[in-house]
């Protein structure tokens, strides 16, 4: 279970990099690209939920 756990907070962590990558060249972003930087910061949070009860059950 902590494997998994570790698993979910690497890839969440990720996400949030990507998203903040994107977020500081936002000036060469096209407009219509907006929800992608929303999708992946949501994803982003529902991994890093989804390992809290993960991390509950050691």
């Amino acid at each position: 279970m902590t494997a998994i756990a570790v698993v979910l907070d690497v890839v969440a962590l990720g996400f949030l990099a990507g998203f903040l990558y994107l977020v500081t060249r936002r000036e060469t972003v096209p407009g219509d690209d907006a929800g992608r930087t929303v999708s992946m910061i949501l994803i982003a949070v529902s991994l890093g939920l989804l390992s809290v009860p993960l991390w509950s059950l050691l």
